[in-house]
């Protein structure tokens, strides 16, 4: 058992558990969350013993995506992005199967979490979105990765406008293999893992490369591209302004709750 600070990673013979453990902002990600990441994924890819991984959020989300208020603040450097990007595509490389069960908020980043995985189960009540650029970032090679999945058009529709989604839109657009009831999202999960487990892992293993190297590009340059476009934003008056209103609705909710309070 792996447990760090802001997730958690079970090793159980050939099927492990990757769980994000930051219920109380909605596992949303700060510094110690992608370097957490960066380690489980490490972790899971030096065990050669694993053939199947289960991601999931504890409590009412997978993944919030980034801590707003970590970026208002400024805390979120360029570095953050690509230390971000090393480790989901660490995830999306492993060898083994890996399984997104996902249930409530699912944004941002952690739809890119999510995306980078193989397969991807979500509950009825999940909320799906990608609006880094709303925040006047760009979400990494996250909208990469969903033209992959879904087609240019509708993955420039939902990360230029930042629209959110239902599961069952998610669904029928071809970005979830399964919609299930979130009561039946946890057994789901476990007997997906069991049919992969009792199939050739040899095999399974190989087809999944095919399947990934059939849209090949190189990752590494893509990742630097994506870092000097991330420090331009990051510098942009446009991302200033936003942060800046974000830290001034902030303040007037906080004192909002004060006055309730006293």
């Amino acid at each position: 058992m792996l447990q760090l600070e802001t997730m958690s990673c079970q090793v159980d013979g050939p099927l492990a558990r990757l769980r994000l453990q930051r219920p109380e902002a909605l596992n949303a990600a700060n510094w110690a969350w992608v370097r957490d990441l960066g380690t489980a994924v490490d972790h899971l890819a030096q065990n050669t013993e694993i053939r199947v991984v289960i991601v999931s959020g504890e409590g009412r989300a997978f993944c919030s995506g980034l801590d707003v208020k970590e970026l208002a603040q400024g805390n979120l450097s360029v570095e953050w992005f690509a230390a971000w990007e090393r480790a989901v595509t660490t995830l999306a490389t492993l060898p083994a199967i890996t399984i997104a069960a996902i249930q409530g908020y699912c944004l941002g980043g952690g739809l890119q979490v999510a995306i980078a995985c193989d397969l991807l189960v979500a509950a009825t009540d999940a909320i799906f979105s990608i609006p880094a650029v709303k925040e006047g970032v760009v979400a990494d090679l996250g909208p990469m990765r969903l033209a992959r999945l879904i087609g240019a058009a509708r993955a420039k529709y939902l990360c230029l406008l930042g629209r959110r989604f239902s599961a069952q839109e998610g669904l029928s657009m071809g970005l979830l293999h399964e919609v299930v009831a979130l009561s039946d999202l946890e057994q789901r999960s476990l007997d997906l893992a069991q049919e992969l487990l009792a199939i050739p892992f040899t095999a399974l293993r190989h087809t999944k490369r095919q399947i990934d190297h059939a849209f090949e590009q190189d990752i590494a340059m893509l990742t630097n591209a994506m870092v000097a476009a991330q420090e331009e934003c990051l510098r942009s008056l446009e991302h200033a302004e936003v942060m800046a209103a974000y830290r001034e609705a902030q303040k007037r909710r906080m004192h909002a709750k004060t006055d309730r309070s006293s």
